[in-house]
C-alpha cells in the first residue's frame, strides 16, 4: 500500500468509526484496531485524535469547495447558481450526516479545540468569499438589487448552518434539503429586483 492509499485508508477506517462510536467515544486504538495496521503506522500519519478529525473535515470541505467553484464557473444566472448552491448544500450535509456523527458533536469538538476551530473559519472564509462574489454578479447583472455582498454572502452562511442546527437537534422537524431550499427562495426574494 502506498503512502497516499495508507492515509486514504485510515481516513475511511476512521470516518466508518466515529460514525459507529461518535468522536468522544471513539479512540485512536479503535481507529488503529479497524484499520488492521500497525499503531505506528496510523500515527506516522496522524499524531493524535483531534488531527484524524480535521482530516476527515478538511478533506469534506475541500471536495465541497471544489464543488462550489465548478458551480460558480458553470453558465448560468446568479438566481440559477444560488438555487443550485441551495440543492448542493443540502444534498451534501444530508449526505456527510448520514456518515458522521451528529453536527453537533463536531461544533462541540471545535469549540474546545483550536485546529477544528481555525479549519472551520478557514471554511466560512472561503465559502463566504466565492458567495460574496455570486452575490456581486447577481448585482452587477441587475438580477439583485445593490447589496453588501460580503453581509449576504454572511446571511446565507448563516441560514445554511441555522438549518443544519435545527436538524441536528430535531431531525424529525424539517426535511434537510427542503428547509435549505425554502430558505433560499425567501432569501431571493428580498434580493431580487422586481
Amino acid at each position: 500500500m502506498t503512502e497516499h492509499e495508507s492515509k486514504a485508508h485510515i481516513l475511511a477506517t476512521a470516518l466508518a468509526v466515529f460514525a459507529e462510536k461518535g468522536f468522544a467515544k471513539a479512540s485512536m486504538n479503535d481507529v488503529v484496531r479497524a484499520s488492521g495496521l500497525s499503531k505506528g503506522g496510523v500515527y506516522w500519519h496522524f499524531k493524535s485524535k483531534d488531527e484524524l478529525i480535521a482530516a476527515i473535515f478538511d478533506h469534506f470541505f475541500v471536495e465541497q469547495l471544489t464543488l462550489l467553484d465548478g458551480m460558480l464557473a458553470g453558465d448560468g444566472t446568479a438566481v440559477t447558481k444560488l438555487i443550485q448552491l441551495a440543492a448542493m448544500t443540502g444534498q451534501s450535509v444530508a449526505a456527510m450526516a448520514s456518515q458522521f456523527p451528529t453536527p453537533m458533536e463536531f461544533y462541540a469538538l471545535a469549540s474546545r479545540e483550536a485546529g477544528l476551530q481555525t479549519l472551520l473559519q478557514s471554511h466560512f472564509q472561503n465559502y463566504e468569499s466565492k458567495i460574496a462574489a455570486l452575490v456581486a454578479q447577481g448585482s452587477a447583472n441587475g438580477e439583485f438589487r445593490a447589496v453588501d455582498s460580503h453581509a449576504t454572502a454572511k446571511t446565507i452562511i448563516a441560514l445554511f448552518e441555522g438549518v443544519l442546527l435545527i436538524w441536528a437537534i430535531a431531525p424529525e422537524m424539517i426535511d434537510l434539503e427542503t428547509q435549505v431550499a425554502t430558505a433560499v427562495q425567501l432569501l431571493l426574494q428580498g434580493l431580487q429586483t422586481s
